[in-house]
């Protein structure tokens, strides 16, 4: 190969490498802001609220109308995910928001 080929060569692969970080620059980008939008569209539907990322038992059980012994029923059976705060009888048992609100609209479908 001659060295102008070479230097070429060399440019067009230069160009080549700005050209992809330059559209890799851009899909990030876009992917930020349709994870923003996601984002703001969940907060804006009450599935993500920082301020309540769980509810207690008691909270569930008002909201959908469900007896705590149903519930007790669900979570032993594997049904829906909760958080055990504790080792106890007397411990507090949390859903969390998203998984409480999914369990009921597949179980309402």
């Amino acid at each position: 190969m001659r060295t102008e080929e070479y230097n070429m060569l060399a440019q067009l692969i230069k160009e080549l490498k700005s050209e992809v970080i330059g559209i890799r620059t851009g899909i990030d980008s876009k992917i930020d802001e349709v994870a923003r939008k996601v984002t703001d569209a969940f907060q804006g539907f009450g599935i993500l609220d920082p301020d309540e990322e769980t509810w207690t038992e008691q909270q569930v059980c008002e909201r959908y109308h469900v007896s705590r012994r149903t519930m007790y029923d669900h979570r032993s059976k594997g049904r829906i995910a909760f958080i055990k705060n504790g080792s106890g009888r007397n411990c507090k048992i949390r859903y969390r928001k998203a998984d409480v609100m999914e369990f009921f609209s597949v179980l309402n479908a």
